[in-house]
């Protein structure tokens, strides 16, 4: 309807009649150079003469294009997406957000493309004005196909697949960023064959033969695409997860084409290149299930078997009904294990059953303020390094000393 409302006034258009055009190239002097703004303007009022009736429908084309358009703006916000909100999915609403403004964008152009073909301008200047819509066209199909992206990208593989599907956010980054540079590159092409009217079999012909020297150039920079490639099929890590490799601590923010990016606790910024990190030790933090701790306890020489039994006992009241620890899966183990040089050691292993470091930090507190309360209750003596020296007299007779080794 609304094209055919345009063509109603495109119809009073009068059959175009070229004007010769004044050539800019034969300007030899300054009489030249005047007798040309001369036949410009004589031009240029028989023009706008002959097209006066023209260019009203224009201008009233245009106006019907722009109340067009503001009125289709306001269906997609005040009735589409209040529509929408009210479903059960959150597709068609995103839908809607995400065409609202190409789609307006696109009858803008083709509104002003037919108010465009209702005057006669000049040969140079209606070429121009072609091209400029054609690229106009291209950009506004490269918007609406960028947001149906951005649509499926949020509802297909990052919601509707999961990690058992082996698709992550990795993985659809990937994809976007692929898909996004595929659509550039037939744009480009299609806007230089149809535009400029370059000869593009010849370009791609070229450009593989130069494309064999550019690999050789760029070993690593393919590398490093193969190792992306590498590391989301084999799901080593996921955004958001803590890695350690080759010393580089720190959280997975994003994975490119050529690097991964890792945030360290302390704020610093690591890009890897992805070929070293496929090739290289990943340990993820984030992907065990429980935090491992040990530690040894030292009591004195001094400590009878009661007392270490006593010890023992102790551990067990504090740790076996702790609920940090899972005792059918992973239970607290302590058991009188070594004579050391100056100590009779107690070794400890605990699984806290977290991943949250505060908690588990929490927790460590708490077990170390009941261990050293009650061992001291108990008269439980820790030990720690000792010397004794022997010294010997004038007279051969040996007296002993003892004292503590400082460190």
């Amino acid at each position: 309807m609304f094209s055919l409302f345009m063509h109603h006034f495109a119809a009073v258009a009068e059959p175009m009649i070229p004007a010769e055009e004044p050539d800019i190239t034969k300007i030899d002097s300054i009489e030249d150079g005047f007798g040309f703004f001369r036949t410009l303007g004589h031009n240029s009022a028989e023009w706008f003469q002959r097209e006066q009736q023209n260019l009203f429908a224009m201008a009233i084309g245009i106006g019907v294009t722009l109340v067009t358009v503001f009125l289709v703006r306001w269906f997609f916000r005040a009735v589409l997406l209040r529509i929408t909100r009210k479903l059960p999915s959150e597709l068609p609403t995103h839908i809607v957000e995400q065409l609202g403004a190409p789609v307006t964008f696109l009858l803008l152009l083709i509104g002003l493309s037919t108010c465009n073909n209702m005057v006669h301008f000049p040969g140079s200047i209606d070429e121009w004005l072609s091209k400029g819509f054609y690229a106009c066209f291209i950009l506004a199909f490269l918007w609406g196909i960028f947001r149906i992206i951005a649509v499926v990208d949020i509802h297909v593989l990052q919601k509707r697949l999961n990690e058992d599907h082996k698709l992550n956010k990795l993985l659809s980054d990937l994809i976007r960023r692929s898909v996004k540079a595929a659509v550039w590159t037939m744009a480009v092409i299609f806007i230089a064959q149809n535009l400029f009217n370059l000869n593009v079999t010849a370009l791609i012909t070229g450009a593989g033969v130069a494309g064999l020297a550019i690999a050789f150039a760029a070993q690593n920079t393919i590398a490093n695409l193969f190792g992306a490639m590498s590391l989301i099929s084999d799901r080593t890590f996921k955004v958001g997860d803590r890695i350690i490799c080759n010393g580089s601590d720190g959280m997975v923010e994003a994975v490119g084409f050529r690097s991964t990016r890792l945030r360290s606790l302390d704020g610093t910024i690591w890009n890897i290149p992805n070929r070293i990190l496929s090739d290289s030790t990943v340990e993820n933090i984030t992907e065990r299930n429980s935090i491992k701790y040990a530690f040894t306890l030292g009591l004195v020489y001094s400590t009878t078997p009661e007392q270490m039994r006593r010890a023992l006992r102790i551990l067990g009241g504090i740790l076996d009904n702790h609920p940090g620890f899972d005792p059918a899966t992973k239970p607290p183990l302590y058991f009188f294990t070594d004579y050391k040089a100056f100590s009779l050691d107690i070794s400890v292993t605990l699984w806290f059953q977290t991943l949250d470091f505060v908690q588990f930090q929490k927790w460590k507190q708490e077990i170390n303020l009941a261990i050293l309360e009650q061992f001291n209750a108990a008269g439980l003596e820790f030990a720690f390094p000792t010397s004794t020296n022997y010294i010997i007299a004038q007279n051969n007779t040996a007296q002993t000393s003892e004292g503590a080794v400082v460190k």
